[in-house]
């Protein structure tokens, strides 16, 4: 009995070491300080044809780049990345998986087989956080640091104002502004363990910046806005695109200050969000595009339903309307 009891013992210590080891902070071998991302606030990219393709990429949720989950969504990206030609990749949040109790969580080795895929390609690429990737080992900046490290990441940041990635990537063609694509933070979780929102003055930066533009605008971040449920009701669905007639925005309702300020603006011609992991929307609704992508990972809540994906937004540059202006697909 002695013997059982020394070995359930030693069996327990070593569980705990495990544990213990495999919930340390991961180090973030990031070489850049975070504040650099205070020197740019826009950044401009010039369009060889008459048309702008974005790849987005949204909830991965990756736990460690390695696992059996990581590796299946990373060898499907792959295929993606192979066969798409796009001028942009928007990275737009929960990339990294949140408040993740496996002892083989590694956000920076996730990090690291994610980012040096991408660069792989040698195409410019972002990130919007989303609610997950600042959750644990390290905050959103932490995470923007990381990617700095990369040539062909782009960034920027209005110091002073709420949200940890906030910059325009303004489209140019023959020296002329045609489009303008803004890059936001949709933040986290308040204090109360609330979904947050995208705060006033983030709203006035990004409405400023549109007026001293005036061109149209796509707008990308993580979580969407109540919105998106009267363009489901409301709108008119992109033909062709695979699309959810179900969509809850009952966890993110302090987000209608972003859609009461931003209604009447002419300029704000598609807004781009994923998180919710049901399947994709594109609706035409108040003279604006809402396009809303479902997850790209294995490792999601809810993929076994729900298909892993990516969408490609394809933006005519000449197009005569906002109607006119997107064409949207789901890729797998």
């Amino acid at each position: 009995m002695k013997r059982i009891k020394k070995l359930i013992a030693l069996a327990v210590v070593l569980a705990l070491a495990v544990f213990t080891f495999g919930c340390a902070k991961q180090e973030n071998t990031a070489e850049n300080d975070y504040t650099e991302i205070y020197n740019q606030t826009s950044v401009t990219l010039t369009a060889e044809t008459d048309s702008f393709k974005v790849l987005k990429i949204n909830d991965t949720h990756f736990i460690n780049g390695t696992c059996k989950n990581d590796k299946k969504t990373l060898e499907v990206l792959k295929g993606v990345l192979d066969k798409t030609e796009c001028d942009l990749i928007i990275c737009d949040g929960d990339i990294i998986e949140g408040n993740n109790i496996k002892i083989t969580f590694d956000k920076y080795k996730a990090l690291k087989i994610f980012c040096e895929l991408l660069e792989e390609y040698s195409t410019p690429w972002t990130f919007a956080p989303g609610n997950n990737d600042g959750e644990k080992d390290g905050t959103n900046e932490d995470v923007i640091a990381f990617m700095m490290n990369y040539e062909h990441f782009l960034c920027g940041n209005k110091e002073g104002i709420d949200g940890s990635m906030q910059f325009f990537i303004d489209i140019e063609k023959d020296g002329e502004p045609v489009h303008s694509i803004a890059v936001m933070d949709s933040h986290s979780h308040d204090e109360n363990g609330e979904y947050d929102y995208i705060k006033e003055n983030q709203i006035d930066w990004l409405l400023s910046e549109i007026e001293q533009r005036r061109v149209y605008t796509s707008v990308f971040f993580h979580m969407p806005t109540p919105a998106f449920e009267a363009a489901c009701k409301n709108g008119e669905a992109y033909e062709g695109f695979p699309f959810s007639d179900k969509y809850s925005v009952s966890d993110i309702k302090r987000n209608s200050l972003f859609d009461e300020k931003t209604a009447d603006n002419e300029y704000i011609s598609l807004i781009s969000t994923g998180h919710v992991h049901s399947d994709n929307i594109a609706y035409y609704y108040n003279n604006r595009y809402y396009q809303l992508s479902s997850l790209g990972g294995y490792g999601a809540a809810g993929s076994k339903g729900c298909p892993v994906s990516y969408t490609l937004t394809t933006i005519n540059l000449n197009a005569e309307s906002v109607k006119e202006m997107y064409e949207f697909e789901k890729l797998s």
